[in-house]
């Protein structure tokens, strides 16, 4: 009796429990899409970027596409 008492309570709250964990894998998401959102490249392809800057002012040369 408990065991359809529980399937039954589960049937009926398993769309609100599914769609909670939904809402919070996209909670703890957000914060990682927006960080490689402000690490991304800033500049367009092909153009000078924070790290290539940094890595001429080290004497580090750039990597020559084949």
């Amino acid at each position: 009796m408990k065991d359809e008492q529980f399937m039954r309570v589960w049937n009926d709250d398993h769309d609100h429990f599914s769609a909670d964990i939904t809402r919070a894998i996209k909670w703890l998401v957000e914060p990682f899409r927006r960080m490689g959102e402000y690490m991304g490249p800033a500049s367009a392809p092909g153009e000078d970027s924070f790290f290539t800057r940094a890595a001429a002012r080290c004497g580090i040369n750039p990597r020559r596409a084949h």
